[in-house]
């Protein structure tokens, strides 16, 4: 579990960036239309954990569009597992229910059994129907038949997978031995002797491109990054002179370009919303708020909220058309900082906000019921018109208003 540290928290570094104003002044009630339907989750044999588990982020569901017509469900089974020959002393084996759930009936089409090795993250959604799931170092595919197709396997433990939010694009990082063998062997011994984690390594990123597993860049680093992927590159800021900083993109292939100049009394931190749209963070100065830009990569600001510091742990999902992005994090009941302890009983909730990228209006907001502290517990379908949440004891399917663009935002 602590080797896949990496893929449960892509970091405290991008704390609650993408929360909106509305959840600090309103946050005890979801304001969202009644759901277009809803599937008891009872009979699907589904037993939310514990609040015990929150402050572990592990993940345990994961709930997709693979259609218009259809959901991927996965979850936690609780059952005891036999311990296997290949399992090593720090696994932590969990079984995975996966069911492809036809609507509006909620009928269980097809259903499958995983058998994971640890609590990270174990599933993306790619494009057209199609997901990509973890076994440990072992990447497969999978689609509404629930066959596992081999796809990448690594001979080095992997500590982190992250794809581009259109699904494009994957990033995966690997230990990269730093030692000689037989030093590896001595510290090896050494912290199994001590009781102690295993020698450090360095890290290998690999982009990747989806489709053709062809190879687009690499690099060495000391520690998981999170690389910010768009278009057909990445993101980067620097420092230009005091508070004044520089957002570049960087393609694989060609020279960098500067896409924004912003002001910020903290390292601005970026994300990618969709395949030519950017989220910045920057800080407002001497105060703990944020602020959040959505700007293009030719430069144009879209829009910006304000942020407070209760909230922590976001997560997303995108439609696969770029235009809808799903926001997720937990409020806590007190302003805290990225070094700050807290534990579960100060968590009050997870809110979801469903945005348009190019206008920044919200189509929809709900809480989850129980939270997830991983998330995972709600998605959009390809072209942003159906949000599907976890809520209630239910799978609770939404139809939302069509995408607002930008001229119509003015008129």
């Amino acid at each position: 579990m602590r080797r896949l540290l990496g893929i449960r928290l892509v970091s405290w570094s991008v704390l609650g960036f993408l929360t909106l104003t509305a959840w600090g002044a309103k946050h005890d009630k979801g304001e969202a239309p009644p759901p277009t339907l809803r599937i008891p989750t009872d009979p699907l044999g589904y037993h939310p954990l514990s609040s015990f588990y929150l402050m572990g982020r592990t993940s345990s569901v994961s709930l997709d569009f693979v259609d218009d017509d259809h959901l991927l469900f996965t979850f936690r089974v609780p059952v005891l597992l036999k311990r296997l020959v290949e399992c090593g002393p720090e696994d932590e084996d969990q079984l995975i229910r996966a069911m492809v759930i036809h609507l509006p009936d909620g009928k269980v089409e097809r259903s499958a059994e995983w058998r994971m090795h640890d609590r990270g993250r174990y599933l993306w959604a790619l494009r057209d129907g199609k997901f990509l799931v973890r076994q440990r170092d072992q990447l497969f595919t999978t689609d509404s038949s629930l066959n596992l197709h081999p796809y990448i396997e690594s001979k080095s433990p992997i500590r982190l997978v992250k794809l581009s939010p259109d699904a494009r694009l994957l990033l995966i990082e690997t230990d990269l031995e730093k030692h000689t063998e037989e030093e590896h062997r001595r510290l090896v011994e050494e912290a199994r002797q001590a009781g102690l984690s295993m020698p450090r390594e360095d890290v290998q990123l690999s982009v990747i491109q989806v489709d053709n597993h062809t190879a687009v860049g690499h690099a060495r680093a000391y520690n998981p990054t999170d690389l910010p992927l768009i278009a057909d590159g990445y993101l980067e800021t620097l420092s230009a002179k005091g508070d004044h900083w520089m957002v570049r993109y960087k393609p694989f292939q060609g020279e960098p370009s500067v896409v924004a100049e912003v002001a910020s009394s903290c390292h601005p931190n970026e994300s990618s919303l969709n395949g030519q749209t950017l989220f910045l963070s920057t800080c407002s100065g001497g105060g703990s708020d944020h602020v959040f830009q959505a700007i293009s990569l030719t430069g144009k600001r879209l829009w910006s909220y304000r942020w407070d510091s209760h909230f922590i742990w976001p997560t997303t999902a995108y439609s696969e058309n770029g235009q809808r992005i799903a926001f997720s994090t937990l409020r806590v009941a007190r302003p805290v900082s990225a070094m700050d302890p807290f534990d579960e009983t100060e968590l009050q909730g997870q809110r979801i906000e469903v945005l348009d990228v190019e206008t920044g209006k919200l189509a929809m907001s709900q809480f989850a019921t129980p939270m997830l502290s991983g998330g995972q517990n709600y998605g959009l379908s390809a072209d942003g018109r159906r949000f599907v949440i976890l809520r209630e004891n239910a799978i609770e399917v939404y139809d939302l208003p069509a995408v607002t663009t930008a001229l119509a935002a003015v008129n």
